[in-house]
């Protein structure tokens, strides 16, 4: 899983011109953190929720409830979750997404902002058995002192 990705987004310079800007994502606790004080709203926005069927397998009930404004608020707590963690200002704010970004820049920060959650949030089966392998060949090459 790669935390930080970078993402293009049309940016008003100063001079009232546009241009593009790059700009950092890092997905972490903080950037959930982050979402949580932006939206007013609870994090498993971004859970589905999950259902057993009569032979106790899981699935999918019911598909997450957030919205795009959900995602826009969770990439914009990435964004400053990435400066802040370097003590830099964004070169962008809610207002350079709203207002002059293209509609295909928005639509690459929440695709971007939306993997980087369910990379986050989905530990894929080989990670953890890796880790659970490794617990086990710890456990068994340890002596009693």
């Amino acid at each position: 899983m790669n935390p930080e990705r970078t993402v293009k987004i049309t940016k008003r310079q100063e001079n009232g011109e546009l241009a593009q800007v790059e700009v950092r994502m890092l997905y972490c606790a903080a950037t959930e953190t982050g979402y949580q004080a932006l939206s007013g709203k609870n994090i498993e926005v971004f859970l589905p929720v999950i259902g057993k069927d009569k032979d106790g397998k899981s699935f999918i009930k019911e598909m997450p409830p957030a919205t795009d404004e959900d995602y826009i608020n969770l990439a914009l707590a990435a964004i400053v979750a990435a400066y802040e963690r370097d003590k830099q200002t964004p070169p962008i704010d809610s207002s350079d997404i709203l207002y002059t970004a293209t509609r295909a820049e928005v639509v690459e920060l929440v695709s971007t902002i939306a993997q980087m959650r369910n990379e986050w949030v989905y530990i894929p089966n080989t990670v953890e058995n890796e880790i659970n392998e490794s617990k086990a060949k710890r456990k068994g090459t340890r002596k009693n002192v």
